[in-house]
């Protein structure tokens, strides 16, 4: 009988288990989801995707990460693109949620992945201190409190929202 794994990502090539989000882990990403979704269709940009979407962001030996959430335009994936395993176009936004568990520096590891591999922009959002942190590719991290604007345009274009919004009841 085959061993079911249950939450993991691929990370030179061995196989990492990873705990399943908490309730505010999961509150936090679904927020998240729900914002950007809301954007998009009344925009119709592109793709978002959630619930850990597996992205290759490395060959040999494959890494395989697990965002929280993710938004590629149609521009880098087009509309009627049948995507049946990992997505291997790089997202312009992914959107992490800090969990109890992971460290900054597990988590700075990853954003440090996603930019080498093509992602433009990646949020972290941090319920513990309702913080954003935003990586633009090529930049030094902005950390945003409550009250702060977050914008990932160009990256998806007109989306902005507060931080306290991802963190909302």
């Amino acid at each position: 009988m085959a061993e079911v794994l249950g939450p993991c990502e691929l990370v030179n090539g061995q196989i990492i288990p990873m705990s399943p989000g908490g309730f505010r882990h999961s509150k936090v990403t679904g927020r998240a989801f729900f914002l950007l979704e809301a954007h998009n269709q009344a925009n119709r940009l592109g793709h978002v995707l959630a619930g850990e979407a597996g992205f290759i962001v490395r060959r040999e030996p494959d890494t395989v990460r697990g965002a929280d959430v993710a938004f590629i335009s149609y521009r880098r994936l087009p509309k009627d693109s049948q995507v049946t395993g990992f997505l291997e176009v790089p997202p312009e936004l992914i959107i992490e949620v800090l969990s109890d568990d992971t460290s900054w520096a597990e988590m700075e590891k990853k954003v440090g992945e996603y930019h080498a591999a093509g992602v433009e922009l990646v949020w972290v959002l941090d319920p513990r201190t309702l913080t954003l942190r935003a990586y633009a590719r090529g930049a030094s991290p902005a950390l945003l409190r409550e009250a702060d604007l977050a914008s990932a345009d160009p990256h998806v274009p007109g989306f902005a929202c507060r931080v306290a919004d991802f963190f909302a009841d």
